[in-house]
């Protein structure tokens, strides 16, 4: 039987550890969300309308796009993406793109993101600027995005909208499309898409003399983030 005089000082030492046995049993924290994205897409275009030697639904080219991405404290998301387009018959044209989007939580399932970009395409363009036929040209674009998560790992991006034109010529490009996407976990991610583009170009030959329909593609993707 412990007597008053060894008891004491047990209590003592039993007091002083409580502290840190009661910070060994409190759970870690959840790791943070990863904010950095690293992203890699290819695709199959084809064309949308005959027009000329090109007929519709016969391939127009095919492009891979790398991109990667930031997602800031505030909502805000800030990327940078380079594309090459490799053509039917041999050209090539490239693309470099900066882009800034805030995310808008509508709600707890679906999120908008409307976004500006600008970049500079450049090689065989095909853009008619006066005589030239390749202009090499500055151009901006306007998104918006709409996604809705179904679960822990299907979102549907029900849609994603662009108007892009240049800068000093006429280059219209809207663009609508739609996918789904695989969350693999919370780093990797996989998703599928398809698109339907139209066009209408500094030209006075129809049918691209006015907006027209111009290309439809199907696209997948893989995203890492860190």
């Amino acid at each position: 039987m412990l007597s008053v005089k060894s008891a004491v000082p047990f209590g003592i030492c039993l007091f002083l550890t409580m502290p840190a046995l009661a910070a060994d049993m409190v759970e870690a924290p959840p790791p943070a969300a990863p904010t950095w994205t690293l992203g890699i897409e290819g695709s199959p275009e084809f064309y949308a309308i005959d027009n000329g030697s090109n007929t519709a639904r016969s391939l127009a080219d095919t492009y891979f796009k790398f991109s990667v991405s930031h997602t800031f404290e505030n909502n805000f998301v800030g990327g940078v993406s380079f594309q090459p387009t490799f053509k039917t018959g041999g050209k090539t044209q490239f693309y470099g793109e900066a882009t800034l989007g805030y995310k808008i939580k509508l709600t707890d399932t679906f999120t908008l993101t409307p976004s500006l970009g600008l970049g500079y395409t450049w090689h065989d363009t095909g853009i008619v600027k006066g005589s030239d036929t390749n202009a090499q040209l500055p151009y901006y674009a306007l998104y918006l995005a709409g996604d809705l998560k179904l679960n822990k790992q299907w979102t549907w991006n029900a849609f994603n909208l662009r108007y892009r034109n240049a800068f000093n010529a006429t280059w219209e490009t809207p663009k609508v499309a739609t996918g789904i996407t695989y969350n693999i976990d919370t780093y990797n991610a996989v998703y599928a898409s398809f698109g339907y583009s139209w066009k209408k170009a500094e030209t006075t030959k129809a049918p691209y003399d006015e907006l027209a329909a111009d290309k439809f593609n199907f696209a997948i993707g893989y995203k890492h983030s860190f």
